[in-house]
């Protein structure tokens, strides 16, 4: 409408401002939902690492782009594919997944499994009795949280420094071990990539659990005692590192429908517990 000129004459009234449209929303935009997983640590970590004193840590759901990970070959030739998963769905950027213990992280993968794909994962166990392979259904929701402190009738002490205290049986030796964090699982894994890794796993994984041998903390010191020690003393250590490592335990009767053979089966970890079914 045209101005009169009358208000011409008086210099007419001041155009509003125009606001300025909001913008709009994406209305594909969406938050992807997290939660608190809870660590069977409990936070027993040392003085300084993020989660030192925390018995959660906020995962959050996996995404499409997290099933890219699980299938990608390069990773998944080098290992590396259920580490690199970890370590995105942490909210907290600040925590290293291979800072982890190696029971904290089982807990974060089977939380993303269960979250992903549902509670019920079907896996090819082999029977240990007759060899034969069949499906068997592990239920993901049924399971018990060990917190590695269950040293009662041990003479294992526990160090402010997150490392344990024991003496072997025979040699009299001050072992000081301590649980397996990312980084180790990933070294055992990638290094044994040349060569079968099943070749000498007991003292392969005791030189990694191994801090020293009565203060003497050198590596080769501490490689020669685990390749040496009598069978008596290294069945006390692994028992105890058991004892001091937290872990999720996914423990499930399993009965074989070919030879009805019984037995507690432990759930398998790697990228088929991801993909079962290809």
């Amino acid at each position: 409408m045209r101005r009169s000129n009358e208000d011409r004459l008086k210099g007419g009234h001041k155009p509003k401002p125009e606001e300025s449209a909001a913008p709009m929303a994406n209305p594909m935009d969406f938050i992807t939902p997290s939660e608190f997983v809870e660590l069977p640590s409990k936070g027993r970590y040392p003085e300084g690492h993020p989660l030192c004193g925390k018995d959660s840590i906020e995962i959050r759901y996996m995404t499409a782009k997290d099933e890219d990970i699980l299938t990608n070959r390069s990773l998944l030739k080098k290992g590396l594919a259920i580490d690199r998963l970890i370590q995105n769905l942490i909210i907290d950027k600040s925590i290293n997944a291979r800072h982890l213990y190696v029971g904290d992280r089982n807990a974060i993968i089977v939380f993303a499994r269960a979250s992903a794909y549902g509670k019920d994962y079907k896996a090819k166990i082999q029977c240990p009795a007759c060899g034969e392979h069949s499906r068997f259904k592990f239920d993901l929701g049924d399971y018990e949280m060990y917190d590695g402190n269950d040293t009662e009738g041990t003479d294992i002490q526990y160090k402010e420094d997150g490392t344990f205290t024991t003496t072997l049986p025979l040699s009299n030796f001050v072992a000081r071990i301590r649980p397996l964090m990312g980084q180790d699982e990933l070294d055992l894994v990638t290094k044994g990539k040349a060569k079968d890794i099943t070749n000498d796993i007991i003292t392969k994984q005791m030189k990694y659990f191994v801090v020293d041998f009565n203060g003497y903390d050198d590596k080769k010191t501490v490689d020669y005692v685990c390749e040496n020690m009598v069978a008596t003393d290294s069945r006390y250590l692994r028992d105890c590192f058991r004892i001091i490592s937290p872990d999720i335990q996914l423990e499930q009767n399993f009965v074989c429908k070919h030879c009805e053979h019984e037995e507690v089966m432990t759930v398998p970890f790697g990228t088929d517990f991801f993909w079962p079914d290809r």
